[in-house]
């Protein structure tokens, strides 16, 4: 497709972020995998993953995170944020909360510092997002534990025969 026969694939894919816009994002998914790129970013750094983010489109979240190849965690030229830290700071303190949660289970990291040393926890709203900060924080947590490091209350004795006290 020419510039002059309209908006390339990969225009598409970020238009239909922007927009919340299924129908056209299901329609750019399903062409050739050829003629768009899944991670291609505009002259600031963001991907269609951080128009999503930035406007609230929970459904586009959801459609891009299944796509194979998917870079969950790019870091944008301008602010250096990630989907996540847009997530995080989206105006609507609910429609965060689910956005962050859906880019958490598709892999995305709360670590990731942006140009200001912020991490997504960081850029929510101290007043609004406290359910945002809160899960953030605790999936940071989380993450610095290995389950092999926390003990594990046996109810049976080292030969495998239960203890007296049961």
């Amino acid at each position: 497709m020419s510039d002059t026969e309209g908006a390339s694939k990969n225009e598409l894919l970020m238009a239909a972020c922007k927009q919340d816009n299924l129908d056209m994002l299901e329609e750019v998914l399903s062409s050739d995998a050829t003629s768009f790129d899944i991670n291609h970013t505009d002259g600031l750094g963001n991907s269609a993953l951080h128009y999503a983010a930035r406007h609230g489109s929970t459904g586009c979240l959801e459609i891009l995170l299944y796509y194979d190849g998917i870079d969950v965690n790019k870091i944008n030229r301008l602010e250096g944020d990630t989907p996540l830290h847009k997530a995080a700071e989206f105006r609507e303190p609910d429609t965060a909360l689910e956005m962050v949660q859906i880019l958490i289970r598709g892999g995305a990291s709360a670590k990731i510092r942006n140009k200001l040393k912020q991490t997504a926890g960081d850029v929510a709203p101290g007043d609004t997002h406290s359910e945002v900060k809160k899960f953030l924080e605790e999936v940071v947590l989380a993450s610095q534990f290995d389950l092999r490091d926390i003990a594990v209350e046996d109810d049976s004795d080292s030969d495998g025969v239960p203890s007296d006290d049961e």
